[in-house]
């Protein structure tokens, strides 16, 4: 049985006359791991937690950053963190900066750094190491080597 726990952290709109709408939060959740089940066959609870903050400029434009982690209960796996931030202009398109996916051995070495640039409009742009999306199985990533 899956139990999930929430906490929602105080969301603030500020604004200031020549400036743009801030809006800060942050959130924990609980839960069984659906993704590493499905992955790796390892039943397992996880804890993600989120922080992010929006910013919304009188032309409609938004920045919006977000830093999260994903720490599972079986030692075994790897922990996931991810930082980046989007810029949509008004006209819809998206650029994304960050690191998108990191992932950490239990024992603290990098698994993978997944970092760069990406322009998400009519013809997508990519710059920058993606290997994990470029993988064709990520299950070797997340989950353990068999004895």
């Amino acid at each position: 049985l899956a139990s999930t726990v929430a906490v929602t952290g105080g969301a603030s709109a500020l604004a200031d006359r020549n400036g743009p709408i801030i809006e800060r939060g942050n959130f924990e959740d609980y839960y069984f791991d659906d993704y590493i089940f499905d992955l790796c066959g390892i039943e397992t609870m996880t804890t993600t937690t989120v922080r992010y903050s929006v910013k919304t400029f009188a032309d409609g434009s938004e920045q919006v950053h977000v830093v999260r982690t994903f720490v599972s209960d079986d030692p075994r796996l790897p922990i996931e963190k991810g930082a980046g931030t989007t810029f949509i202009a008004s006209d819809g398109t998206r650029t994304v900066i960050g690191k998108p996916i990191q992932l950490f051995d239990p024992d603290g070495g990098v698994r993978v750094l997944d970092a760069g640039w990406v322009e998400l409009g009519p013809e997508p742009v990519i710059r920058g190491p993606h290997p994990f999306f470029e993988a064709d199985d990520v299950a070797a990533y997340y989950c353990p080597a068999e004895d």
